[in-house]
């Protein structure tokens, strides 16, 4: 299991290969449904009795904390030496932490405190991350090849729709046909997500790691600590990407944030909130990968801003369709997951390709410092989106759940979750339209590092 069969330099990789690295995604995705949809505006506020604002400041300290400890896992995977795999042992010595956490986190005592929610937020951070960091690592170790990477990020982030597929798939089955609940509460949702995750994520690490050679360390120096902060520093074309990606995370963060309140209230159609997840995510699922193809037709980075224009356009409909009317909703969740797939396997891929112009510039592989940073801004970025959305709420005088909204406040939310996030989105389509970074400029860095490489007798 600790070999380099499938080295960064091997053949085209199998699918079934492929499908056993993407499993552990499927898991990872389930879990942050209900953290990002039900859990802040709804379920510790309407169901647990936290105030909003509390239930925010404590989503938003753990996002925080969170992206703390991403860069260090990313760093210490990189400094560890093991014959099980360096990846491998930090997503091993993970599992139970982010299990034990997440069921803390999804079934709370009654009368659960803040405290209570700091803490295991906390915890449940840390052990995601310490899964999460490493496996997206090992994925850019598989290849060094450009269209191939996109290939293996396709696999990667099509499970992490699957992921969110499955999220709200298990609710529908377990309550509306198996238990005969025709509207499940939203606690009966998450405990749903909370069962599956348990039981999919050490299944799905053990299939990953029986299918999927260990990465090889051969190529890669152990970076300082100096190094590791100074990757934005001197890595430009990364830099502009994490600026890009932060922002888009926060408008999706933001558009999160609104959409319960959207469905539930504005729109007028609260027994369609599971139908709209579903539909989302069977479409984000099916066309995701489509991406693979349209990223080696036009170049990843102008994939990217075309994803953003389509999800942009997307959000901007949610302005206008009816209320209490659910097909048009629907439709637009399809365009809108569409665009998302884009958003979500580009970056990952465009990453791994910056790590090689940084190795070019600096003469330091630092794939798992670079991926560390790129799930840090994912995940600042949907905390950062979580408090704007929120804040946008409130401004329009939304208090909860249980309110009855105004005129005014019912056009806030619609704003919230259309215009809100759409104009946030022009900032990363502006960032990345020039990007440095093709296929053409990757290739040139590729054939730079091997000739450095054979020069260094490597």
């Amino acid at each position: 299991m600790s070999g380099d069969a499938a080295g960064p330099d091997a053949d085209r990789l199998s699918t079934g290969r492929l499908l056993a690295y993407a499993a552990p995604t499927v898991a990872l995705q389930a879990v942050l449904t209900p953290l990002y949809v039900f859990l802040p505006p709804v379920y510790y506020s309407a169901e647990v009795g936290l105030s909003v604002a509390m239930v925010t400041l404590a989503f938003f300290v753990g996002r925080f904390w969170e992206a703390l400890v991403d860069p260090l896992v990313g760093a210490l995977s990189d400094r560890t030496r093991s014959r099980f795999g360096r990846r491998r042992i930090w997503m091993l010595a993970g599992t139970p932490i982010v299990l034990v956490a997440a069921w803390y986190l999804l079934l709370p005592p009654q009368g659960a405190s803040l405290l209570h929610l700091v803490v295991w937020l906390a915890v449940f951070y840390a052990g995601w991350t310490m899964v999460y960091v490493p496996h997206q690592t090992w994925g850019g170790e598989l290849s060094n090849d450009y269209a191939e990477r996109s290939r293996i990020a396709g696999f990667r982030e099509s499970g992490a729709f699957l992921g969110f597929l499955c999220a709200t798939v298990v609710g529908i089955v377990y309550w509306n046909l198996y238990r005969g609940v025709a509207a499940p509460s939203y606690a009966q949702i998450v405990q749903a997500v909370g069962v599956f995750f348990a039981v999919s994520l050490p299944i799905a690490i053990l299939w990953c790691f029986a299918r999927v050679p260990a990465s090889g360390a051969a190529a890669e120096r152990t970076p300082g600590w100096g190094e590791l902060w100074g990757i934005l520093r001197r890595n430009a074309p990364f830099r502009r990407l994490t600026g890009a990606y932060l922002v888009d995370r926060i408008a999706m963060g933001a558009y999160f944030a609104v959409q319960p309140a959207l469905i539930s209230q504005a729109l007028g159609i609260p027994d369609q909130v599971l139908v709209v997840a579903l539909v989302n995510t069977v479409a984000a699922a099916t066309l995701a990968f489509s991406w693979v193809r349209i990223s080696n037709a036009i170049g990843k980075h102008r994939a990217y801003c075309l994803a953003n224009a389509i999800t942009a356009f997307a959000y901007l409909l949610l302005l206008v369709v009816p209320a209490g009317i659910a097909w048009p909703v629907l439709a637009v969740n399809v365009l809108m997951a569409f665009g998302n797939g884009g958003t979500m396997i580009t970056p990952p891929a465009m990453t791994a390709d910056a790590v090689d112009s940084d190795e070019l510039e600096s003469g330091v592989a630092q794939m798992g410092g670079h991926m560390a940073f790129l799930a840090c801004v994912f995940k600042l970025g949907m905390g950062l989106g979580l408090v704007v959305g929120l804040q946008f709420l409130q401004g329009f005088g939304y208090a909860g759940m249980g309110q009855a909204l105004a005129p005014d406040t019912a056009f806030g939310v619609r704003l919230g979750a259309s215009v809100l996030p759409a104009v946030l989105l022009l900032v990363p389509i502006a960032l990345m339209w020039r990007y440095p970074i093709d296929a053409a400029r990757h290739a040139a860095i590729r054939t730079a590092l091997a000739a450095r490489r054979a020069a260094e007798g490597r």
